[in-house]
């Protein structure tokens, strides 16, 4: 069950951004890190559609929902995009991720930042979320947020958390999907060149 933008939209959006990435990256696949995975089928329709080689980790606290992923992987059989490609399942707080400083050149956040911050004490676990974030990506990657909050909310929120970090990272948006009644954005979070150390 996909919320917020289907998995082959964001796929599709994706795709060529993560080739871009890639060409800039003297890796032969690029770890991106699934946050907040869910019963989402974006790595699987990302492994299955994406031509770069990328290992995918998709993260999450429930058990459940890793098995849900399990399950949708295992139905690829290796059918992979680009036969480099692997996927790796972790359970683990989004607030506390178990991967070491810099290991992602990109992370895919669909709608868990948005649940945290409805959540109790949403405010100071996203934002406790997002400096784990920070900490394991690349300083060249990418950090790509869909959601459907307004602008005004989401890059006010991504400046508080850079206040409150070492680095200075440069936010943008674009509308992925629009219906009737709702737009739906895909945030670009980069660190910014000034910012590296």
């Amino acid at each position: 069950m996909d919320w917020l933008v289907d998995a082959y939209k964001v796929s599709e959006n994706l795709e060529p951004k993560i080739n871009q990435l890639h060409k800039k990256m003297d890796d032969i696949c690029l770890n991106i890190l699934d946050l907040g995975c869910g019963t989402s089928d974006v790595a699987s329709v990302l492994l299955k559609e994406c031509k770069t080689a990328v290992n995918i980790h998709c993260v999450d606290y429930s058990e459940g929902a890793l098995q849900w992923q399990k399950g949708l992987l295992s139905e690829l059989n290796q059918n992979h995009g680009n036969l480099l490609s692997n996927y790796w399942l972790v359970m683990a707080d989004v607030c506390h991720l178990p991967f070491k400083n810099k290991f992602f050149h990109a992370i895919i956040d669909k709608g868990t930042i948005d649940s945290l911050l409805k959540s109790r004490d949403g405010q100071q676990l996203a934002e406790e979320s997002m400096k784990e974030i920070f900490r394991v990506l690349h300083p060249e990657g990418n950090l790509w947020q869909i959601t459907d909050e307004d602008p005004d909310l989401r890059l006010l929120f991504l400046q508080t958390v850079q206040n409150n970090t070492q680095k200075r990272y440069t936010s943008s948006f674009e509308i992925l999907l629009s219906d009737s009644m709702t737009d739906y954005f895909l945030y670009t979070v980069t660190e910014d060149a000034l910012g590296k150390s």
